[in-house]
């Protein structure tokens, strides 16, 4: 049986040790450490299973291995289990087992289970809605360097939502998000920067953000532009609006309609001509928010 604190320790190589190994070679030595029942290797191979590496996807056994690895108190494939049971992935949902798999791993040290803790608290998923049980267990991923804790701690510090609020250390953690590629955290950091008003740290983190498919943040870098005290620019406005708007903003539309009539044909192409050209050098932003939320949970 592992110990805490060899559990805390591979829990902080996550994603390393215990996912399938490429080569063949590699694969082979997974296998016999499985068969030996060793946890790291029982994850490793259920990882293989999973996405059909080296042997056909077998989503039971996958299960199977992780829940033998969970049970010699594995902290990574105590998380997968957890998740597995929270979302349903091969299982029906059941957040009973789910919290008692998170909790195992959160307890251990695992900043995803603590995060995934925090996720069931705020939603009340087998537990009572609590949001200081969320903001701890989301303060506890953060300080690990968890990008989402460390934006939903911001939010939650922003708005008093079980803690004092501290605007900021929201915005501290929001720039640490950020700097992570966290979209929302991105954006609510741009935002924050408009406020005061930081027009270059505004305009960086807002295209951050819409370069990850925030419409939002088109949107209002786009007004950001047009009624900024940092001086307005119209053109570059009806570029972000024309953004925007090919993403499915109808505020953006609106607004590229509004404004379109105060500008001129030369400067209505150029600005068109400028989004094309966003657009062409961004080709993942297709994608629509929810698809990149599933993909980051």
């Amino acid at each position: 049986m592992l110990t805490i604190a060899n559990a805390v320790s591979i829990a902080a190589q996550a994603g390393k040790a215990d996912v399938c190994p490429g080569d063949a070679n590699e694969f082979a030595a997974v296998q016999l450490k499985a068969d030996a029942k060793d946890p790291v290797a029982q994850t490793a191979l259920a990882s293989c299973y999973d996405r059909g590496m080296h042997v056909q996807p077998d989503g039971k056994e996958s299960i199977r291995l992780l829940t033998e690895a969970a049970g010699q108190g594995y902290a990574p494939a105590q998380y997968e289990v957890g998740r597995i049971y929270l979302y349903g992935r091969g299982v029906p949902i059941d957040y009973a087992k789910a919290l008692l798999w998170e909790q195992k791993a959160a307890e251990k040290g695992d900043p995803r289970a603590q995060r995934d803790l925090a996720f069931m608290y705020e939603r009340g998923f087998g537990v009572p809605a609590d949001p200081v049980q969320a903001a701890k267990w989301n303060r506890k991923a953060a300080a690990q360097g968890h990008p989402e804790a460390q934006a939903q701690l911001a939010r939650a510090l922003d708005e008093g939502a079980g803690v004092r609020k501290n605007p900021d250390e929201a915005q501290q953690l929001y720039a640490k998000a950020a700097r992570q590629e966290q979209p929302k955290a991105q954006l609510e950091l741009a935002r924050k920067l408009a406020q005061k008003p930081d027009c270059a740290g505004a305009i960086h983190w807002y295209k951050e953000a819409a370069a990850h498919g925030q419409t939002a943040a088109m949107y209002e870098l786009g007004k950001f532009y047009l009624t900024s005290k940092c001086g307005a620019h119209r053109i570059h406005a009806f570029t972000w609006f024309s953004i925007g708007g090919r993403f499915g903003s109808e505020e953006s539309k609106a607004e590229a309609t509004e404004l379109a009539r105060r500008l001129t044909l030369g400067q209505k192409k150029g600005a068109q001509i400028a989004a094309e050209q966003w657009i062409k050098d961004h080709p993942g932003v297709d994608k629509n928010e929810d698809e990149k939320e599933k993909e980051e949970r």
